[in-house]
């Protein structure tokens, strides 16, 4: 992924305008247009900036490998085909008109986790045309066990802003995937668990340390999915 798009994401994720996010920077528009097709390269007080406005890392801007260009995007439904309609006898055709999403899982990658595609699922209509920028992703701990049983799949808009209370799906020191409560200070982020059993540690980190790969804003329980 190029730096170009990494921009792009950033401020697609943050729900702004090239004109808007040029306005929080103190650049045009077309300075934001050239900085997204690679044709010119933000100044290090535009990258600060950037930085220190939207809780991001140098390398979530920088990096081709790690940056935020290299998260994963939900594809449009428009390309997939639709699930197979059923009838059960009152007229009724299920799942007709749902969205189809990509779902992901985590999985163990090297010293940390990654989230993998595993394939799609449906969606209701009405919920994904809220949420246009949303993956699945499959909810396989226990932190999070008082709000989403153990293989329910969490609806995470990737353009959402994280707000204090909600649940996040997170990437911590560009490692390890996690399903937290969100809470956020001045400079410091607290990621908890909320679960029947053990609850695992808060943790306490430095924004930098920290990116938010969406808000969860729905969920459905496994055996309510049809799986494509």
């Amino acid at each position: 992924m190029s730096i170009g798009e990494n921009i792009r994401r950033l401020r697609e994720r943050e729900g702004l305008s090239q004109t808007a996010f040029a306005g929080r920077l103190g650049v045009t528009k077309e300075t934001v247009g050239r900085w997204e097709s690679g044709r010119t390269f933000p100044r290090r007080t535009h990258l600060d900036k950037m930085i220190a406005d939207f809780a991001v890392c140098a390398d979530d801007i920088m990096s081709e490998e790690r940056g935020l260009g290299t998260a994963p995007s939900a594809q449009p439904a428009d390309n997939w085909p639709g699930p197979e309609t059923r009838n059960d006898g009152t007229g009724a055709a299920e799942g007709a008109g749902d969205a189809i999403l990509p779902v992901y899982k985590t999985d163990r990658s090297g010293n940390g986790t990654t989230l993998r595609h595993t394939g799609y699922a449906c969606a209701p209509s009405d919920v994904a045309a809220r949420h246009v920028a949303s993956i699945f992703v499959r909810m396989d701990y226990r932190e999070m066990t008082r709000l989403y049983p153990v293989g329910s799949l969490l609806l995470v808009d990737q353009r959402a802003r994280p707000y204090n209370g909600c649940t996040v799906v997170a990437l911590v020191d560009n490692a390890t995937i996690v399903v937290r409560r969100y809470t956020a200070g001045n400079n410091t982020v607290v990621l908890s668990s909320w679960s029947y059993d053990a609850p695992s540690p808060d943790l306490i980190l430095d924004k930098r340390r920290v990116r938010i790969i969406g808000v969860v804003v729905f969920f459905q329980a496994s055996h309510d999915t049809e799986a494509l």
